[in-house]
């Protein structure tokens, strides 16, 4: 259904009808903000049929971005090619295909998705000698440091007490040594994507003048997420105070510090814009009684925006809310199953169990799975698993990036998988040195003398090395992989195959969709790699999930276990102290806030052998006395 400013609340009518200066919407869970946000943006369009400028959405999610690009299209039509939608690194990868010659970066630069392999360039850097590294990965802790609070080389000696001047200096050079690194090879991380963005958009007045003109309103979801590199950017994207910026956020709800979100964000807005603030307490989502404990425990935090308006249910169903204690971790999740089994198999997809931490839902998974129950565990999968989909992928990468070693290592071992014959990375690099050709066409000559890689490498020659016709090449190998992938009996060779292939063809739609049909094999892979892998999950499968996953989904039955302290709140939080407990207890106002309809909490006094005691958000829910 598609929803009009007619169906609108006063709040939110207030806040989508917005038109000039800066705006904070505070909404809080299930307060309809993406349909304000999306019809806030439809009016801009609507009113404004005669103009060329764009308007630019900030999400923190591929999911988000693409929900709004379809309810937007629904509303303007053709019109939505003046919006871009988009995560953060998205944007400035746009921008830095663009202008990233300034700073020394191809446009078809490749992006790094796992942490390995940026250690292994770090790794790398020290066995040459080209940095002094004693530990390859306490540097990336650093480097990433570095990243997520927008500090540069420049900047690093305001970070370091006197008498540490030579730690400071250390840590300059691997951080400037790891950057030059990085543009040498043509290759970009999450961080320094950000990094290069606050470099281009502050030393080229001329650019940063350009996206301003160009997007003239700014309108950014989930603003409680951003963490100080994000914000810079978006302080040189929208520098003046009286910016047209149109920010959603809930203080309630910043559950990533970890990754360098704060709450002092909102009042450095508050400082830097002054914008005016409308808020949004009702809640769609949950029934009354989860409205009612949320409000409780979330009220224990200090800090809070002031005049925060507590959160009000306007969903009609009857819900409930039912805590149950148990000896030990094991009757825990004996009774949770006992809860789950009841509810048809089809229906089993309502279903979400919330952990603080992966360790419990490992187990829970295991017993669950012993009881013939379908789990999951969900996780944002940056890569594809599959051993096919992998071959076809790092052959484009090579194809795209010709000289890039590491890539060709992938696309090797990932030909070894597939053919459970080696074929030597090394082997491909001589031939193509002896011969005068590139690796790539080295490595399906190799790949030609196996039956299994023959067609394979066949229509790589002809697709990738002689005419670069990429779309044809991924057709060709989805046909080859698709009988590789079953037996004579019928069964799947290679399970990961089907869920990558299907995510695959979800996102190059995607990708076409926002870039065209004739999208140049460089974007089409940074915009691949910038988009999460989701397995898709059948009816009867229950969804376990982490706090941190789960956060924006909602579930008609939620089941938060681990309720206990040293576990929620962790460990770690109570050592930490008042700060780490405040986000703890944001943690557990998201987890019970997905609830749409039922909430199970429960805790034991016994976790892996060591005796707890329950959790103290549930005595401030009013669910436990003392």
């Amino acid at each position: 259904m598609t929803i009009t400013i007619d169906m609108l609340n006063a709040n939110q009518r207030q806040a989508a009808d917005w038109n000039e200066g800066p705006l904070l919407v505070l909404a809080g869970p299930g307060s309809g903000k993406t349909a304000v946000l999306t019809l806030r943006i439809a009016n801009l369009i609507t009113n404004s049929p005669n103009e060329s400028f764009r308007i630019l959405g900030l999400t923190f999610t591929v999911k988000a971005a693409n929900e709004m690009q379809n309810r937007i299209r629904e509303l303007t039509g053709e019109e939505s090619r003046r919006i871009k939608l988009c995560t953060f690194h998205s944007f400035c990868t746009d921008l830095l295909r663009q202008h990233g010659s300034h700073l020394g970066l191809k446009p078809n630069f490749s992006v790094i998705t796992d942490d390995k392999d940026r250690l292994a360039l770090l790794g790398e850097m020290r066995d040459s000698g080209e940095l002094e590294i004693d530990d390859p990965e306490d540097s990336l802790k650093k480097i990433d440091t570095m990243f997520t609070h927008g500090i540069t080389a420049d900047e690093l000696p305001e970070h370091f007490d006197a008498g540490q001047e030579d730690m400071c200096r250390a840590l300059q050079d691997v951080f400037k040594g790891y950057m030059a690194r990085l543009v040498k090879e043509n290759q970009l991380d999450f961080g320094s994507m950000l990094h290069y963005t606050r470099e281009l958009l502050a030393s080229k007045p001329r650019i940063a003048r350009q996206v301003r003109t160009v997007y003239r309103y700014v309108c950014v979801d989930e603003f409680q997420d951003t963490n100080l590199a994000q914000y810079r950017v978006l302080r040189l994207v929208a520098p003046d105070s009286s910016s047209n910026l149109f920010v959603v956020a809930d203080d309630d709800q910043i559950i990533f510090q970890w990754n360098g979100a704060d709450p002092k964000r909102l009042e450095e807005l508050k400082r830097d814009y002054d914008p005016q603030i409308i808020q949004l307490p009702e809640n769609y989502r949950c029934p009354a009684e989860v409205v009612e404990i949320a409000n409780r425990l979330i009220a224990h935090n200090p800090g809070r925006a002031s005049s925060k308006l507590d959160g009000v249910s306007q969903n009609q169903v009857e819900g409930s809310v039912k805590l149950e204690s148990f000896a030990d971790f094991d009757d825990e999740i004996a009774r949770l199953i006992s809860e789950i089994e009841p509810i048809p198999k089809n229906h089993r997809e309502t279903c979400l169990v919330i952990a603080r931490s992966n360790k419990l839902l490992v187990q829970i998974q295991a017993a669950m799975h012993e009881e013939g129950l379908n789990a999951e565990i969900v996780s944002r999968h940056q890569d594809f698993a599959s051993p096919l989909v992998q071959l076809m992928y790092f052959a484009l990468k090579v194809a795209n990036a010709p000289d890039s070693r590491s890539l060709l290592n992938k696309l090797c071992s990932a030909a070894t998988l597939v053919n459970d014959i080696t074929v030597s990375a090394e082997d491909v690099s001589a031939k193509a040195k002896v011969e005068d050709i590139t690796p790539l066409r080295a490595f399906f000559a190799f790949a030609a003398t196996s039956e299994t890689l023959k067609p394979f490498a066949a229509s790589g020659q002809e697709l990738l090395c002689d005419s670069l016709d990429y779309p044809r090449f991924v057709e060709a190998c989805f046909g080859l992989f698709d009988e590789l992938n079953v037996t004579d009996c019928e069964e799947e060779v290679y399970p990961d195959y089907v869920d990558d292939k299907k995510n695959w063809l979800r996102i190059a739609h995607d990708i076409r969709r926002s870039h065209g049909k004739t999208v140049s094999l460089h974007i089409f892979l940074q915009e691949m790699d910038l988009s999460p892998k989701a397995k898709a999950l059948s009816r009867d499968c229950v969804r376990l999930q982490t706090v941190h996953t789960a956060k924006g989904v909602e579930f008609d039955n939620v089941f938060v276990i681990g309720l206990a302290e040293e576990q929620f709140p962790t460990y770690f939080a109570i050592k930490k102290g008042e700060i780490a407990i405040r986000e703890e207890r944001r943690n557990c106002f998201v987890a019970i806030t997905r609830s749409s309809q039922n909430l199970y909490l429960s805790y034991a006094q016994s976790y892996f052998g060591w005796s707890k005691r329950p959790s103290r958000f549930l005595n401030e829910m009013g669910l436990l006395d003392g």
